[in-house]
C-alpha cells in the first residue's frame, strides 16, 4: 500500500497537464512521517535524483472538545458536509483557519459557538467600516501622502506592518497566527 501511494508523484505529476514535478507541497497527517512521505522521498530520489516535493506540511487530527478521537461508535463524529450544513461554510473556514493544525484540533458545539461570535464581530466591524466609505470618491477624496496628518501616516505605516506580518503568516502556512493577529489588531473585534 505505501509503495503504490508513494509513487503517485510519478504517475500524477509527470502525466497531468498543468502540474509540475516536484510538487510544491505534500500535505498529510502527522502519522505519515514514516509512511507516505518517507517512501515518496525514497522513490523520488531513486527515480529522479530529488524529492518529489518542495515542502511537506503535516497536521494533527480533529478530535472532540474533550480531546478524544472522533468516532461514529462513540457518537462524537460529524462529517464535513454535516458541519457545513449545521454551521455554514464561512464558520467552518474561520474555525479551521484559526486553529493551530500542528497539534490535534478540537471540534465541537462550544468551540463553534465562540467562532460564530468571532465571525459576527468581524462581519459587523467590516460592515461598519464599509458603511463609512459609502460616499468615498477616489477622484475627489483621495489625499496625497505629503498632505496627510501624522496620525494618517502612522496608520498607513501600521497597515504596512500588518501586511508584512500577514504575508509571513501565509507564506509559512500559519493561518491561525494571521487570524489571531487580525482579531487583536482591529479595534472592536
Amino acid at each position: 500500500m505505501w509503495f503504490d501511494s508513494s509513487v503517485s508523484h510519478r504517475v500524477v505529476l509527470d502525466n497531468k497537464p498543468g502540474l509540475k514535478w516536484p510538487a510544491d507541497l505534500y500535505l498529510e497527517g502527522s502519522d505519515q512521517h514514516r509512511g507516505w512521505f518517507q517512501v515518496s522521498l525514497i522513490t523520488g530520489v531513486a527515480t529522479k535524483g530529488e524529492a518529489p516535493f518542495l515542502q511537506v506540511l503535516t497536521h494533527g487530527f480533529i478530535v472532540d472538545e474533550n480531546g478524544k478521537k472522533m468516532s461514529k461508535s462513540l457518537g462524537n463524529f460529524i462529517t464535513a458536509d454535516e458541519a457545513v450544513k449545521k454551521y455554514g461554510a464561512d464558520i467552518i473556514r474561520l474555525w479551521i483557519s484559526s486553529e493551530n493544525y500542528q497539534n490535534d484540533v478540537r471540534f465541537g458545539d462550544e468551540i463553534l459557538k465562540r467562532i460564530i461570535d468571532t465571525y459576527r464581530r468581524i462581519r459587523n466591524t467590516l460592515r461598519f467600516m464599509a458603511g463609512n466609505l459609502y460616499d468615498f470618491d477616489d477622484s475627489k477624496d483621495q489625499a496625497e501622502y505629503k498632505n496627510l496628518l501624522d496620525i494618517d501616516k502612522f496608520i498607513l505605516h501600521r497597515l504596512q506592518e500588518i501586511i508584512k506580518s500577514s504575508t509571513e503568516c501565509f507564506d509559512n502556512f500559519e493561518f491561525f497566527k494571521f487570524i489571531r493577529m487580525s482579531i487583536t489588531s482591529v479595534p472592536g473585534i
